[in-house]
């Protein structure tokens, strides 16, 4: 299980600081698709916010402490904080990735997951899966 509780923490860290970047580009945004821009960015990290909050919640179902400070969120993060010299597609491109990220850490929490049969788990990391990979759709949709 400590593989499982590694993963998990690792995913809620990493969540988070998509969570925060996505809400710094929402408000930063410029350009002529801001309106665009910062209407799906807002409607993201509102969704994230729950996602957080459900992932870490489940973690205390299973024992599992969250990562306490903001410190050491950021370290054990897979995804990097804002970059605030980026432009709007800049942004776009910067969470595809961190949505990217997300899926593949999800992907590996799944795996591990289904191997000690927790269920919960499971269920709750494939409805996450779900859930970026539309917010990934979404963002690609304005790099074509």
């Amino acid at each position: 299980m400590e593989t499982l509780y590694k993963l998990l923490s690792d995913t809620q860290a990493s969540l988070f600081v998509l969570f925060q970047k996505t809400w710094v580009y929402h408000w930063n945004v410029v350009g002529p698709n801001f309106k665009e821009f910062h209407d799906l960015f807002g409607a993201h990290y509102e969704a994230m916010f729950e996602q957080v909050d459900r992932l870490t919640e489940h973690m205390r179902y299973l024992n599992i402490k969250p990562v306490p400070t903001l410190t050491r969120i950021t370290e054990v993060s897979h995804v990097k904080e804002a970059n605030s010299a980026l432009d709007a597609m800049g942004m776009v491109n910067d969470l595809i990735a961190g949505h990217e990220k997300i899926v593949e850490l999800l992907g590996q929490v799944a795996e591990e997951a289904e191997a000690q049969k927790s269920r919960g788990t499971t269920n709750l990391v494939d409805d996450l899966n779900e859930e970026h990979g539309k917010f990934i759709w979404m963002l690609r949709s304005f790099t074509q």
